[in-house]
């Protein structure tokens, strides 16, 4: 709702603050007084292009503040995206300068142009002339009207509908992420292919490399190995110009137990000789084993080295070790099976997706169907009101079409685009004139006639729409007597649930406000500036006698003006 609206230095406006009330808000005043003005400086509030000329003369820049009460998610939701803290009050000012610059704050932020027609458009309404940026004119607004007034059936089957759209785009992901791996798995099936092959004719074996190398190194010094064994083995049991190692030890345990008997302390140094007697002999054993077995063997060296050669160039190849190899070996067998098993998968989703696409579509239909139900309705409701407002040869339709899209689904024999809220893409369309093709809403003429078709809208959709505040200037040019009776009474109708502002020139529609500003041109210091008032209730009866008897204003326009104003609040009393 627009509680507050403060202006100066713009045209005429010298330095004005309005406070709105809730519900109908009456502006009247004699033509040339600034009502429009005043419409215009919402409308520059709300992003609408701006000229320097707008200036009043003698000023430096044009300044303009609205102060709003927030309630809509959506203006919220761009609120929190410009940064801005959310707060119940938003305030937004506006200033124009002399050198053609643009300032514009929502509760003191600098932000972007764009960021007042963003939020605006969630805002307020204007009918007026010249003014195209209603939400109401816009096409993907016309959907949500229509869903909106479908309540509780609408609302179930979207939520069905888009719990199995998700799944299908989840499950479209999982199809597109396994198309991917299928193509990158042919191309890499031949390389494991190959390499699985190479790797299982190498015969490895855990630590092979290290075991070749140590008998590497025993072939390659086999030579000095031996003469190393046979000289240890021979002075173990043949000695080197003296008795044996072994024979020495004998004498000496001999020696010793010869005289253990009379000497005690001599055993344990005997059973130490005895211990490396016996270790030694095992020693001696041992090295008659390693003699049998060390061979300098030419061809067997030739062998392990090739062996080891062929090894090597595998590790380095892969760029692994022995034990990574035979590991990676086992791996490329998972990789290889997992790739046969690719196209199962791809298989089973693709049922899957089928399923849900025939989900999808039942409750796509089912949706459609229904909308066109509550199409049919809207209209009949639409140009019923329309009668009442005197406009009986326009016509109404809801338009239902689809978007092509090669990607899409297929429905009645074409591939279409569709989404979480099916596939349906629905626009308004009006003929104002009997044998004038229908036409979408922002085309329709400007002026009074269009502003009680919107008025005509609005009071069809007002328990589902959402925009708290609507402008409509002069919406009763060209009507009179009991129509302008009938398009005040809507105005009232609507104002119920919302805030509506009305420029007119209608006493019958100014005695039906909730609150009556009167615009008028007064001269100060010599300089033509507008001025606002809010009417008490005898000003009220001046302002409507007026109206109805222009210059001239005699003691029967007063009363008569009286009446009718007691005759509204009746009305009002009444509904």
């Amino acid at each position: 709702m627009l509680l507050k609206l403060n202006v100066k230095n713009l045209a005429l406006i010298e330095d004005i603050s309005i406070d709105f009330k809730p519900g109908l808000n009456v502006l009247t005043g004699e033509t040339g007084a600034g009502k429009s003005i005043l419409i215009d400086s919402i409308g520059l509030i709300l992003g609408d292009r701006a000229s320097t000329e707008l200036i009043r003369t003698g000023a430096e820049n044009a300044y303009i503040e609205a102060v709003f009460d927030v309630k809509s998610e959506e203006a919220k939701n761009i609120i929190r995206e410009y940064g801005i803290d959310e707060e119940e009050t938003l305030i937004i000012t506006r200033e124009i300068t002399l050198q053609g610059k643009n300032f514009c704050r929502i509760n003191g932020k600098l932000v972007p142009l764009s960021a007042l027609k963003n939020i605006g458009r969630y805002m307020v309404d204007i009918f007026a002339q010249h003014q195209t940026y209603q939400l109401l004119f816009d096409s993907e607004y016309h959907l949500k009207i229509l869903d909106e007034l479908g309540e509780k059936k609408v609302e179930t089957l979207k939520k069905e509908l888009k719990i199995i759209f998700e799944k299908m785009k989840e499950i479209n992901r999982e199809i597109k992420t396994l198309l991917k791996e299928k193509s990158e798995a042919e191309k890499l099936r031949d390389r494991l292919s190959f390499e699985k092959e190479e790797l299982e004719n190498a015969f490895l074996s855990p630590e092979e490399d290290k075991i070749l190398e140590e008998e590497r190194e025993i072939l390659v010094n086999s030579e000095k190995i031996m003469k190393s064994l046979i000289l240890a083995e021979s002075l173990l049991y043949e000695g080197n110009d003296s008795l044996p190692v072994l024979e020495l030890l004998d004498k000496i345990i001999d020696a010793l137990e010869g005289i253990s008997i009379y000497f005690k302390d001599i055993d344990r140094t005997l059973n130490t000789i005895k211990e490396s007697y016996y270790s030694l002999q095992e020693a001696a054993n041992d090295l008659r084993k390693f003699i049998n077995r060390v061979d300098f063997n030419p061809e067997r060296l030739d062998r392990v080295f090739d062996r080891l050669s062929f090894l090597e160039r595998l590790k380095k190849k892969y760029g692994m070790s022995l034990n990574e190899l035979i590991k990676y070996k086992d791996e490329i067998n998972k990789k290889l099976e997992d790739i046969l098993n690719l196209d199962e998968k791809i298989e089973i989703k693709n049922g899957e997706y089928r399923s849900l696409m025939e989900s999808y579509m039942y409750n796509a239909i089912k949706l459609h169907n229904l909308r066109k139900e509550i199409a049919e309705k809207l209209e009949k409701k639409i140009l019923k009101e329309l009668e009442e407002l005197a406009m009986k040869g326009v016509q109404f339709s809801v338009d239902f079409k689809f978007k092509d899209d090669m990607e899409g689904i297929n429905f009645q024999g074409q591939k279409i685009a569709y989404g979480e809220d099916g596939f349906d893409f629905v626009e308004f369309l009006i003929s104002t004139n009997t044998g004038e093709p229908l036409k979408p809403l922002n085309k329709i003429a400007s002026g009074g006639e269009s502003s009680r078709i919107m008025l005509a809208i609005k009071n069809i959709i007002a328990d589902v729409d959402k925009i708290p505040c609507l402008i409509f200037d002069e919406i009763d040019t060209g009507i009179g007597g009991r129509t302008a009776q009938t398009v005040g009474e809507k105005l009232y109708k609507v104002a119920k649930n919302r805030q509506v502002l009305c420029v007119t020139h209608s006493p019958q529609i100014a005695c039906l406000g909730d609150a009556h500003f009167q615009i008028k041109k007064i001269v100060k210091d010599n300089k033509t500036i507008t001025v606002v008032e809010e009417l008490t209730f005898e000003k009220r009866v001046e302002e409507v006698a007026r109206m109805l008897g222009g210059t001239e204003i005699t003691s029967n326009t007063i009363q008569y003006a009286r009446e009718m104003l007691t005759m509204a609040q009746r009305f009002k009393e009444s509904k």
